[in-house]
């Protein structure tokens, strides 16, 4: 068939043309025989190829105009074509859409609905079509959508901020059953007329999704207590609250565990963690809103929340003043020193409490936490498993406390401690047989600062081994000299301190075996002191150090002895070869007969054990004398000498052996 027949509009073309072409040739013929009849002559050639052009003219510009007709045409199909085409892929995407689509006019009535607002609403798209839009998403709040709706569409200044924005709305199925929706509205604009095209999608799931993880970020994982982002955002708002009514009050809890460390560490983490759950039930069984004044609101009136570790907070929210603060504390110590079951375990903790009240002085969350922290360890220094309410004058001694670390670092840096030596005496024979070497502190502001008020400072900061191994090195050749300089000084001892920091330092034993060798003092002049409870804290270690002191020479001596938790029926399993009396035991020994019997005992069970017994703190002719009585074999106290400098020790020195020449 000829490609001009092969479509019916191709048919009708080519009658059209067909016809053209019969016209324009009868028209040139026509045109012709009118030349040359008008010439009454016979045809010229000039004439006849005028007529042959002008014919082929007119032919030309006929098949130009029905070549351009049939351009147009063909472009026409070709147009219908493509809006077939895209129509039917627009449908299909309409239809394959993974989110409801809905298309509405300018009447906001629905045009067009896809199956996935049948299957997202549970309407058909037959009952969809004609109906308003915010009708079929929100029935229960129809007219306010709408009313909203508009509102956002209109803006302040015509500015139409609704479109082309995502929004979080609760829609409604056609079993009336709510969801949380995203929703984005987009316009159109076609031959004068107005669309809207809604794209809703159903984020229930995201939301679940949404609060798990702000409920992870604001809760510990463990204890599925509030954490301490969450605490101190409850924290600014009492706070806010406070400056507004001056007549609100709050306090704030800081809880830790006194013997926390010890479990985690000796039944391992897990017992540990197990240990964090139950404590976190306790505390939230015991919490209760009677503790708030007024009825119950929201936030709720208490908060406990976990900080980290074993450091718990409470929030006492609207209380009226301390009295109900203690009554809460002393409930939760009661309730929290209960023992726990972990793991086959009873275990028993208890909490030391920092108090902090609201006055209406703080303006920041992280100053009260800080110092209820600051409260919390003064309970913990005063006694443990007690709660201190916090005072400004807690906060200087921590400021002081911090300015004294700064400059006891800088004194292990530049050696800024020196040595006191106090007498230690025969008291059968009243005359020196050695000295402990006590450390002291010169400073300038200060002046001089006796061991009680940096050693236990050092302790925590991890100083004392590099001060004690420099208190130690300087006792060794300070020794060493005075055994040269007269016939008594060579049969002197040294009483050097050893704190339970440097008996768990793994290297003690090969420092001080170094400090002898280095300085060439006669080890076994010297005597190594360790006080009773450091001994009973970590007895089978520590027993184990003390043999390998031992061996190098020096004496073991066991300092401050009754005042600890030994028993006198294990004294014989540590390697202990001198025995000092606690000055409590001395200065009590004249006033009551039981403490003068106690000292009796300790002495006659020294010597059983072949042990000698050095009387602490005596500061009276009387007291020395009774330990004379009892058989003390050592004294030492303000009554013989207080500590004396090197240069001083040196002039005791010179007077005893003038004494002794002169009788």
């Amino acid at each position: 068939m000829p490609r001009s027949l092969s479509n019916p509009d191709d048919k009708v073309l080519h009658h059209k043309q067909a016809w053209l072409v019969l016209i324009a040739g009868l028209v040139t013929t026509q045109w012709s025989a009118y030349l040359i009849g008008s010439a009454h002559v016979e045809p010229s050639p000039f004439v006849l190829t005028v007529g042959l052009m002008a014919s082929i003219i007119l032919l030309m510009v006929v098949r130009f105009l029905l070549n351009t007709r049939n351009r147009a045409v063909t472009i026409n199909r070709q147009i219908t074509k493509s809006l077939r085409a895209s129509e039917t892929m627009h449908r299909s995407i309409l239809k394959s859409a993974l989110d409801a689509v809905i298309i509405a006019d300018a009447d906001e009535r629905i045009t067009g609905w896809n199956r996935q607002a049948v299957a997202l609403l549970g309407w058909s798209e037959h009952e969809a079509i004609g109906e308003p839009l915010w009708k079929m998403l929100m029935p229960r709040q129809y007219e306010l959508a709408r009313a909203k709706g508009q509102q956002l569409y209109r803006g302040r200044h015509g500015d139409r901020p609704v479109l082309e924005r995502r929004f979080e709305v609760v829609a409604h199925r056609r079993d009336g059953r709510a969801f949380s929706a995203e929703l984005s509205i987009s316009r159109a604009e076609y031959d004068g007329h107005v669309a809207y095209c809604v794209f809703l999608r159903d984020i229930t799931e995201r939301k679940r999704w949404e609060k798990q993880l702000r409920e992870a970020a604001l809760h510990d994982m463990l204890t599925n207590l509030p954490n301490r982002l969450l605490f101190m955002d409850r924290l600014g708002q009492a706070i806010a609250r406070a400056k507004r009514q001056p007549e609100y009050r709050f306090a704030v809890l800081y809880l830790d565990f006194d013997r926390f460390k010890i479990i985690n560490d000796s039944l391992g983490h897990g017992i540990g963690d197990d240990l964090l759950v139950a404590i976190a039930k306790r505390l939230g069984e015991n919490l209760r809103d009677t503790d708030a004044v007024g009825p119950p609101r929201e936030p709720a009136p208490h908060l406990a929340a976990r900080l980290g570790g074993d450091e718990f907070v409470v929030l006492l929210d609207g209380i009226r003043g301390l009295n109900d603060v203690s009554v809460v504390a002393d409930r939760l110590q009661d309730a929290l020193a209960q023992p726990y079951r972990c793991g086959g375990h009873s275990i028993t903790a208890t909490a030391s409490i920092g108090i902090v009240i609201s006055d209406g002085q703080y303006d920041r969350p992280q100053d009260i936490l800080r110092d209820a922290d600051i409260a919390m360890y003064d309970a913990k220094n005063t006694g443990k498993a007690r709660h201190v309410v916090f005072d400004d004058t807690m906060r200087e001694d921590v400021v002081f406390r911090l300015s004294m670390e700064e400059e006891l670092r800088r004194a292990v840096r530049t050696n800024e401690f020196v040595l006191h030596y106090q007498p230690i005496l025969d008291l059968a024979g009243r005359s020196a047989i050695g000295f402990e070497a006590l450390i002291r502190w010169p400073t300038v502001h200060r002046g001089m600062v006796a061991p009680d008020m940096f050693i236990g400072l050092a302790e925590e900061l991890g100083l004392i081994v590099p001060i004690g191994s420099w208190a130690a090195a300087q006792a060794c050749r300070t020794l060493r000299r005075w055994h040269g300089m007269t016939p008594t000084g060579a049969s002197l001892g040294m009483n050097i301190n050893l704190s339970k920091r440097q008996l768990s330092h793994p290297d003690l034993v090969k420092s001080m075996a170094r400090i002898i060798r280095e300085t060439g003092v006669d080890p076994t002049s010297l005597r190594l002191e360790v006080t009773e409870s450091e001994i009973m804290d970590h007895r089978n270690m520590f027993v184990r150090v003390l043999s390998e002191l031992r061996d190098l020479g020096p004496l073991i001596c066991m300092d401050d002895f009754g005042t600890g938790h030994s028993s006198l029926s294990c004294l014989h399993e540590f390697p202990i070869d001198v025995l000092k009396i606690d000055r409590r035991f001395v200065a009590d020994m004249a006033k009551s007969p039981q403490q003068a019997a106690v000292v009796r005992t300790i002495i006659d069970l020294a010597h059983t054990l072949e042990m000698r017994v050095v009387g602490e703190g005596i500061e009276t002719a009387e007291q020395a004398d009774r330990l004379t009585e009892l058989g003390c074999d050592f004294g030492q106290g303000y009554y013989f000498a207080h500590p004396m400098s090197e240069a001083q020790v040196e002039t005791y020195f010179e007077q005893s052996l003038s004494r002794a020449k002169s009788a």
